[in-house]
């Protein structure tokens, strides 16, 4: 006689649930999983492209997220060309006024040494 096999499947699926990683998790967590700040979390969820079933409503206190869906949201956002920030792009032109006044103050200071 074969031994029933349902049980084994359920031992394999307690043990597949014991090492995967959670399905749903809060906000914390969410942003653990994504290496970013918590604050930077909500900011993602206020954006109109923050997919509408990442966020699972179980309570009036208990919101759960994807973690599939979030990182398929990230992913998506990785692959999007974006221009260089304007600091950065204002930071890389040559200032012309420095060079000049460097020059007008290392006069001055020659003038005195002299």
């Amino acid at each position: 006689m074969r031994p029933h096999s349902s049980s084994n499947s359920s031992a394999d699926r307690d043990s597949a649930r014991e090492t995967s990683e959670p399905i749903l998790v809060d906000a914390r967590s969410a942003a653990a999983t994504l290496s970013i700040s918590e604050r930077a979390f909500h900011s993602l969820r206020k954006r109109p492209d923050f997919p509408k079933n990442a966020t699972v409503v179980i309570g009036p206190r208990c919101i759960r997220f994807r973690v599939e869906t979030l990182h398929a949201f990230v992913l998506s956002l990785v692959k999007e060309p974006q221009g260089e920030p304007i600091q950065l792009r204002r930071s890389r032109k040559p200032r012309h006024g420095r060079s000049r006044r460097a020059g007008v103050a290392n006069a001055g200071l020659e003038q005195k040494e002299n």
